[in-house]
């Protein structure tokens, strides 16, 4: 009986070891190409230069248009110079007889100011470019030392200025006047086209703002923002320089000094 027991204990112990175990889940193996990949990346990133932010380009500076044909904003202030042969000619002195007068033109204080020491000076300067025949003119200029004076505008100078159209205005008469002239030796220079007294104030102590129009046959004179007169004549019909003038009489010495010079096509 205890033999039976025996062997019935140990066929058991036996039977228990021939069942099958559960196979145990493996453990996932590593993809190379990912492990590899990621080494490459961590590599390159370790060696790859630090980023510059992006710097900002300046704007470039605005140019300046460039002004139309038959234009000239010339203000006599800041960064004006005068001799300069390049922008404007030397002093002309239309005195029919070779006397040296004694003037000077200069650029000071914001203005070109001619100083006319001696009588009967009728001085120019030019802006050495031709223009085209139809302009308008514009300037603004103080006469603050004596009425005895007068002081103009010039259109369609002929390159050897001996002919051009010139609008002045004439202070001891309270006139305005505008002239052909023609350089000559022989005959008085200045044939007057227009003559009118001004229907506006005519400024001692502030600057008065002067108009010439050459617009085909048509030539017209505005002093202050008000026209004064306009003629009709064709002796000169083509284009030239334009210029600005001063002229002395008895009352020396005596200074016109201009703000500026404006020119546009008439329109």
């Amino acid at each position: 009986m205890k033999n039976r027991l025996i062997s019935l204990i140990m066929l058991t112990a036996f039977a228990a070891g021939c069942t099958p175990q559960p196979t145990p889940i493996p453990e996932p193996t590593a993809d190379l190409n990912a492990l590899v990949g990621t080494m490459m990346a961590t590599t390159l990133t370790a060696i790859a230069p630090t980023p510059v932010p992006p710097t900002e380009t300046p704007a470039p500076e605005p140019t300046a248009a460039p002004l139309p044909p038959g234009t000239l904003l010339e203000e006599f202030g800041a960064g004006f110079t005068y001799p300069n042969a390049a922008v404007w000619s030397d002093p002309m002195d239309t005195a029919r007889v070779n006397v040296a007068h004694n003037f000077t033109v200069t650029a000071e204080q914001d203005y070109l100011k001619y100083t006319l020491n001696e009588p009967e000076t009728y001085l120019y300067t030019f802006y050495p470019k031709e223009m085209p025949a139809d302009v308008s003119m514009e300037t603004s200029y103080l006469n603050i030392d004596t009425q005895s004076s007068e002081a103009s505008v010039v259109c369609r100078a002929d390159p050897t200025l001996s002919k051009f159209y010139e609008f002045r205005i004439v202070h001891f008469e309270k006139a305005a006047v505008i002239y052909y002239f023609e350089k000559s030796l022989y005959y008085d220079q200045y044939k007057r086209l227009a003559y009118a007294k001004l229907p506006v104030e005519l400024y001692k102590d502030k600057e008065n703002r002067l108009e010439g129009r050459c617009q085909g046959d048509t030539l017209t004179l505005s002093l202050n923002g008000q026209q004064v007169v306009s003629i009709q004549d064709s002796k000169i019909p083509a284009g030239g320089f334009v210029g600005i003038g001063g002229m002395s009489h008895k009352k020396v010495p005596m200074t016109i000094s201009f703000n500026y010079l404006n020119v546009v096509p008439a329109q």
